[in-house]
């Protein structure tokens, strides 16, 4: 089994010897372990397709010698056959040597009585004939004699000319054939080296491969230890968390109760000043005449609303300052402006929900604020006594109102002075 290598030991005993509370070096051990988990998954990867190739290759040697098994099979069969036929051609010649044997011994014994009749022609030379008749019968049959002579031997020429054709031609197919078996062995020969060169590479992958096989799973394992103290800590922490946030929340659930017990007795206490404010009616604001100078409408100038109580005097010096009257209204009272203007403000406006601004010429201005709704344009001109919103929610009064400021230059003055007198 191949040695751990030096860095998994180190991060090993640091998983073992780390204080639980202290979390970075046991992250960096991890982020160690797990590089070295990734480089090792990366080699095994890398010999598992260098084996595959190795295989494959392997698979295409196989194939050929599969190949080449086939082809020596059929020069195998093939030599098989040629020595089949050299046996029966050597059965032929053997034939053919006994016909030429024979023919040869037929070709003796004519010989034989040839030859006495050839040595008394020539020493007689025709003498010893008795007529012309005998003559002819001899010559006829020494003719005969010597054709017959003639044809036997061109028939054993003819017969061994074959014959050594024949050998020849099969000794040069046999001789062929050997050495196409005998290459075709050394090509075999060859593809089985390659073959036991590519068992010996596979196997040293294979090994190569086992022994990584065996360093990631140490290194894993190593991971899943070192996991498992991060697992405990994070669990710590948590609880701590799940600990300080039921403090907290309890700490709020406290603030919670007390405001809402604050708030509990400020109502209570509105609901007191509402029903003293209940006993009154509210009265009718006085109008005047719509004059398009404002100047001229000191003490004269008619009040926004129709009826309604002034529960918000003008105080400057107030804290937080009161810049304006605050009245108690209807709900839905009618909002009129107090005299001829333009308007050039009509949205909502911070701390004093919806908002119209006129202004009035010689640098007067008044203001209307908390409006349910508002029924003018920017820019339109409205006369006095118009309709410019109705009145909505006074967070202040805890009901329906009015606020109203009256400016000049910019600077708040005090309304009473200028709004008709209450009767």
């Amino acid at each position: 089994m191949r040695s751990i290598p030096l860095r998994l030991v180190l991060a090993l005993l640091i998983c073992c010897i780390v204080v639980p509370a202290v979390g970075a070096p046991v992250v960096f051990a991890k982020k160690d372990l797990k590089q070295q988990a990734s480089s090792t998954k990366a080699d095994v990867k890398r010999l598992t397709e260098q084996e595959r190739t190795l295989h494959k290759d392997l698979a295409g040697i196989e194939d050929d010698m599969d190949a080449l098994e086939k082809k020596i099979a059929g020069q195998e069969k093939k030599l098989a056959g040629l020595e089949k036929e050299e046996a029966a051609i050597g059965e032929k010649r053997d034939a053919l040597e006994a016909r030429r044997k024979e023919t040869a011994k037929e070709l003796t014994v004519l010989l034989r009585k040839l030859w006495p009749i050839h040595v008394l022609n020539k020493t007689q030379r025709g003498r010893a004939m008795e007529s012309w008749d005998q003559a002819d019968r001899e010559f006829t049959w020494l003719a005969a004699i010597y054709k017959r002579v003639g044809v036997k031997m061109e028939d054993i020429r003819e017969q061994n000319a074959a014959l050594e054709a024949t050998m020849q031609e099969q000794k040069k197919a046999a001789d062929q054939a050997r050495a196409e078996l005998a290459a075709v062995n050394q090509d075999k020969d060859r593809l089985l080296e390659h073959k036991l060169d590519f068992n010996r590479r596979i196997a040293e992958v294979r090994k190569e491969k086992l022994s990584k096989e065996e360093e990631l799973d140490q290194v894993l394992a190593a991971i899943q230890k070192m996991e498992y103290k991060l697992r405990r800590e994070a669990e710590r922490k948590a609880e701590e968390a799940r600990q300080k946030k039921e403090a907290e929340e309890a700490r709020k659930a406290e603030e919670a109760r007390k405001k809402a017990e604050a708030e509990r007795l400020a109502e209570k206490k509105t609901a007191k000043v509402e029903q003293a404010r209940a006993k009154f009616t509210l009265m009718p604001m006085p109008s005047v005449p719509p004059k398009k100078a404002v100047g001229g409408l000191k003490g004269r100038m008619p009040w926004p609303v129709e009826r309604g109580n002034v529960r918000i005097g003008f105080k400057a010096s107030a804290n937080p300052p009161h810049r304006g009257v605050g009245l108690a209204v209807h709900e839905g009272e009618p909002v009129r402006a107090v005299a001829f203007g333009k308007v050039v403000h009509t949205d909502t406006m911070r701390g004093y929900g919806k908002v119209v601004v006129l202004v009035h010429g010689e640098e007067y201005y008044s203001l209307y604020a908390y409006l349910a709704e508002t029924k003018v344009d920017l820019g339109e001109e409205v006369e006095a006594g118009q309709e410019i919103g109705t009145a909505g929610y006074f967070p202040e009064l805890k009901g329906p109102g009015l606020y109203f400021e009256l400016r000049f230059h910019q600077k708040a003055i005090n309304p009473k002075a200028w709004l008709a007198s209450l009767k």
